[in-house]
């Protein structure tokens, strides 16, 4: 009985030492460690989400080739959608591609008698454009295709955990059993995960490749159970209740707005047409548009206001959720 009051007070002793000495080491409210944990992962999950350091990252270990076109920070928007496009195992053809369509755009140009300068000016914009305005809309599809899947995917992880397989089999599982793109991400993902990188940033360069808020919602709900503990198939299945509701909204916010894009169509393609009409059948009716001061002044603000009609029906039908 001696040994363990003895035991009990130098406990107590040492605690009270430790206490004094470190203060700060004992969080002097229950809720100070749950604030301090929270503030660290949202510091960690700000740096790693951080897309252009992850990107600068990831293009170090490029080849040669793509780490040359794409180091300049003119080139590195279409690196980035490129990446987002899926292209990333394709970098080097597309860099070649570049180089060469620079070229013979520039030669046609040159062919042309347009001038060395403006030869080099138009290819450069042609070149930069039209590469970028793909993997642009590559991008929106991939992503749109990669969010309709994320649910099942989502609910394929909850009963690979709830049948006992940890965390990382469950991605391997859905990296072999899923479809285009889900397959080539999460596969991605599970590489990083072999080559030493940890969970939280292989889900970073996710939430970089698949640029969707859904997406940073899976990987900041990881990154706290990752951190915190909890029932990790009750948490990602109710995300996926979630990310299933957001795909409902938005489908009905589509439906909903089907009549304001048509309404735009309609009001962005009758002026075109009729002009094109005109210029047909009469084009001498619609020649002071380009030779008259006053004719090209007006045709101007006609072009202008066409477009500012355009900007504001967009503005009205995009919804943000």
């Amino acid at each position: 009985m001696e040994v363990f009051l003895f035991a009990l007070g130098v406990g107590i002793v040492s605690y009270i030492a430790f206490a004094v000495l470190f203060p700060k080491a004992i969080p002097s409210d229950s809720s100070d460690y749950t604030k301090q944990a929270l503030e660290r992962i949202y510091q960690e999950t700000h740096a790693l989400n951080d897309s252009t350091n992850i990107l600068k990252d990831q293009l170090l270990e490029e080849s040669a080739l793509v780490r040359m076109m794409f180091q300049w920070k003119i080139m590195q928007p279409i690196y980035e959608a490129a990446v987002q496009a899926g292209y990333v195992k394709n970098l080097q053809f597309l860099a070649t591609l570049l180089m060469v369509g620079f070229g013979v755009t520039f030669l046609l140009f040159m062919l042309l008698g347009l001038g060395f300068f403006v030869s080099f000016l138009l290819a450069s914009i042609i070149g930069y454009y039209l590469p970028y305005r793909h993997c642009k809309k590559v991008v929106i599809k991939r992503n749109r295709q990669f969010i309709d899947q994320f649910p099942d995917a989502l609910d394929m992880i909850v009963r690979s955990v709830r049948s006992g397989f940890p965390l990382t089999t469950a991605l391997q599982m859905l990296a072999d059993n899923s479809e285009q793109p889900m397959r080539d991400e999460f596969r991605q993902v599970v590489d990083e995960l072999g080559m030493g990188r940890n969970l939280n940033q292989s889900l970073a360069r996710l939430a970089v490749r698949i640029n969707e808020p859904d997406i940073k919602f899976f990987v900041v709900v990881l990154t706290v159970q990752q951190e915190t503990g909890g029932n990790l198939a009750e948490i990602i299945n109710n995300l996926s209740s979630i990310i299933r509701k957001r795909k409902q909204l938005r489908h009905k916010i589509r439906a909903m707005t089907s009549e304001g894009r048509a309404t735009a169509w309609v009001l962005g393609l009758l002026p075109v047409f009729v002009f094109c009409a005109l210029y047909a059948m009469q084009p001498s009716y619609l020649m002071p548009f380009f030779t008259d001061p006053i004719g090209m002044m007006m045709f101007a603000i006609a072009v202008g206001l066409l477009g500012l009609c355009a900007f504001i029906v967009k503005q009205m039908i995009n919804v943000e959720i």
